[in-house]
């Protein structure tokens, strides 16, 4: 939770106490702001990793900078060459989506592996829209909107369908969604958690919008701007205005959000780009500032910086549509494009090895994107295994005796219990594959360069038809991971033996996964021991024996008892209920309530478990200790999307698993039912002024904060 939203719950509760004090603490960061900061408004300031994350679609891969450095510090194969990447991070979530394909794949960044995948439609028909941890894939072509799973990608309750296609859908700030039909109606939805299911806010008809209009969010609300029917509609913002301007039927490029007062948009076949200015239309042409084609533009510094397509270079203007600085200049790739990230604006260059960085006070430097030494990492290798945390304490478990250091006992396929580790958290409404059964390797032949495995498996439960199986392997070998597909329920890996002692004694921990044709399902594990090839005994001499006639000496037999096996058991595999499924089946609360009471209906597995339960917001890491029978319970939730689930730990304490996953949403409720509101959104360039005004806005919320602990002291 962000230190803005943390003052915002301490001083919460109302009072003329509580307000004054609001008052003073937002004061002195509006002062702070205006005075020393600059940059994009932030609904709030969050604590950033500092890296920016940028597609390559030359190469099909996404690639970590560091802008302090200037240097790349991480390359992920995401698809094929020749795509068409869109990247949006949040909350240790990167989702991508190629267009080129139409599939999108998400990203956990803890561990830089893929977590879910999706199929839809290729081309401009798709767009995913990400806010406060809930993520929406619209299909404009059929007039749909997905709600879907942030770590699976899987649907979660139902969809929203307009009847007709849709011309735009965006996001607001405040998680708002606001969409616009082929027929010129304007609506906002909102999620409902509790029903599972989109709810209508608004609706108004807008005369003259139609299949080119576009839509630009803001803090709050949106601006529409239809040149097809000649109007300029700001909604939802608190100042609405309607404007109109000149027709035209050219495609239009508006800014992926802007702030409510400077709203730019692109023409790139007019070489025109419009700008909305408080409230008024006006229309730069461009192409007599070198800019014959442009395209996405956006707002930053207030100033309208806008890419044009075949020209090498950024332009930038002023809010009256004049020059507003030197050109950006770019070089090599295909046409600059522009991203926003910390209070940074990047102009990357999809299959360039360097890229523009300009920093809050409008300076550029160069960036290295593109670093053929740093090696490309994969998003389907296998995870390392995960070492769970030490069981609590249990006065009667009885004392286990050591284990045997010489019992090494033939090499064979150990397949580990499966554990909430191995297995993903299924959401309710999806249709992701089981884990595929059975899995078992055996070696299939061996030379001095490489090992080669079978690996086996029983098809994957699944209830949409499964396209495939995606066969890794990792252990210390060169490389460290190794892959293959299949259609069928075998697939051999081959090791590489080179450079280590993996062919004589390594570890090889291996995983299948069956696919559908919209997601990746969890993963069978199994792991396999390889050893060294058996040689032939060593060609030693003979024993010296007696010459012949010598009588043997006269030693009594000596009196050996036979010897005696003793085989070494391992332990039971820890008594646990099912990963993975339903226990969760309800969550009331609204949307703006701290807290959610959980219905549960635990299967019989889970009720009559003899170890512990409880309730884990995995997202905050809140917990609350409950019976494993129980049918309720209440949980703590905060900003954004909450993945709650229920946590079965064995008896013993030697392993655990989790119920299916289910998410809830939480907005602090600014207003708090009182006649005067205090904003959600943190003051103007709080998110991206420089260190002078962070710095004094942190000093004076301590202050003020300090303030308030002495008054409670003294009362």
């Amino acid at each position: 939770m962000s230190w803005w939203h943390r003052i915002r719950r301490i001083i919460s509760g109302g009072g003329r106490e509580s307000a004054s004090f609001v008052a003073a603490l937002l004061g002195v960061l509006v002062l702070a702001g205006a005075a020393l900061g600059q940059g994009i408004s932030r609904t709030s300031v969050e604590v950033s990793d500092g890296l920016t994350w940028l597609g390559d679609d030359q190469r099909g891969e996404v690639v970590q900078v560091n802008p302090v450095s200037g240097k790349p510090q991480t390359r992920l194969q995401v698809s094929g060459p020749d795509s068409q990447l869109e990247i949006a991070q949040e909350d240790g979530r990167l989702i991508i989506l190629n267009r080129r394909t139409g599939e999108i794949t998400v990203i956990d960044l803890a561990t830089l592996l893929a977590s879910g995948r999706r199929q839809a439609p290729p081309g401009a028909t798709s767009k995913v829209l990400v806010s406060n941890g809930m993520v929406y894939v619209v299909d404009r072509t059929t007039g749909t909107i997905h709600m879907a799973d942030p770590l699976t990608l899987a649907d979660v309750g139902q969809p929203w369908q307009a009847g007709q296609p849709l011309a735009d859908a965006v996001v607001d700030e405040r998680g708002v969604l606001w969409l616009v039909d082929h027929g010129g109606t304007l609506r906002s939805l909102d999620w409902s958690d509790d029903e599972e299911r989109f709810q209508e806010r608004t609706h108004r008809q807008v005369t003259g919008a139609g299949p080119r209009t576009v839509l630009v969010p803001h803090d709050q609300g949106v601006t529409l701007i239809g040149l097809d029917g000649g109007v300029v509609v700001r909604d939802g913002t608190g100042d609405d205005v309607s404007s109109s301007t000149d027709r035209t039927d050219a495609e239009v490029i508006a800014a992926q959000t802007a702030p409510t007062d400077l709203v730019p948009a692109s023409v790139p076949d007019s070489s025109v780009v419009v700008l909305v200015v408080d409230g008024q239309v006006m229309r730069v042409d461009v192409g007599a500032l070198g800019c014959p084609k442009p395209g996405r533009p956006a707002v930053f510094r207030d100033k309208v910086y806008v890419p044009c397509k075949g020209s090498g270079k950024v332009i930038i203007l002023d809010r009256g549509g004049r020059r507003g600085g030197d050109d950006v200049r770019t070089s090599g790739g295909s046409d600059p494009e522009l991203v926003f990230d910390d209070g940074r604006l990047f102009v990357n260059v999809p299959g360039s090895s360097t890229g523009v960085l300009v920093d809050s006070d409008g300076e550029t430097r160069s960036l290295t994107i593109r670093s053929p030494e740093l090696p490309v990492k994969d998003p389907d290798r296998s995870p390392p295994p995960s070492v769970p945390p030490p069981p609590p304490p249990n006065p009667n478990e009885p004392t286990k005796p050591p284990r045997n250091p010489g019992n090494n006992g033939p090499t064979d396929v150990n397949t580990p219990p499966t554990s909430a580790s191995s297995t993903p958290p299924s959401t309710p409404g999806g249709s992701a594959p089981a884990a595929p059964a059975g899995v078992t390797v055996r070696e299939k032949s061996r030379s001095a360069s490489a090992v080669v495995v079978t690996v086996s498996w029983t098809a994957a439960v699944s209830t949409d038809p499964v396209v495939g199986y995606t066969v890794s392997g990792s252990g210390s070998f060169s490389g460290g991971s190794v892959s293959a597909q299949s259609g069928g329920t075998t697939a051999d890996l081959s090791l590489p033996c080179a450079g280590s002692t993996f062919c004589n004694s390594g570890r090889l921990d291996v995983s299948v996964r069956a696919s559908t044709a919209t997601q990746a399902g969890a993963a069978g594990m199994a792991a396999f021991t390889v050893t060294a090839p058996n040689t032939p005994p060593p060609n030693t001499p003979p024993p010296n024996t007696p010459p012949p006639n010598t009588p043997p000496p006269n030693t009594p037999p000596p009196n050996t008892p036979p010897p005696t096996t003793t085989t070494t058991q391992p332990p039971p595999p820890p008594q646990l209920p099912t990963a993975g499924v339903v226990v969760i089946t309800g969550a009331s609360g609204t949307r703006t309530n701290p807290t959610r009471r959980l219905t549960l209906a635990p299967p019989a597995d889970w009720a009559s478990h003899n170890g512990r339960c409880e309730v884990v917001n995995k997202t905050y890491g809140f917990s609350v200790g409950i019976a494993c029978n129980a049918t309720s319970a209440t949980i703590d939730v905060d900003e954004g999307s909450n993945a709650l689930v229920v946590r079965a730990y064995a008896a013993s304490g030697a392993g655990q698993v989790d119920s299916a996953q289910r998410n809830a949403l939480f907005t602090y409720d600014e207003c708090n039912g009182k006649p005067t509101c205090i904003p959600r959104m943190a003051p103007a360039g709080a998110g991206t002024a420089p260190a002078g005004a962070g710095g004094l806005g942190l000093l004076a919320c301590a202050f003020l904060l300090r303030i308030g602990v002495r008054r409670d002291e003294e009362k």
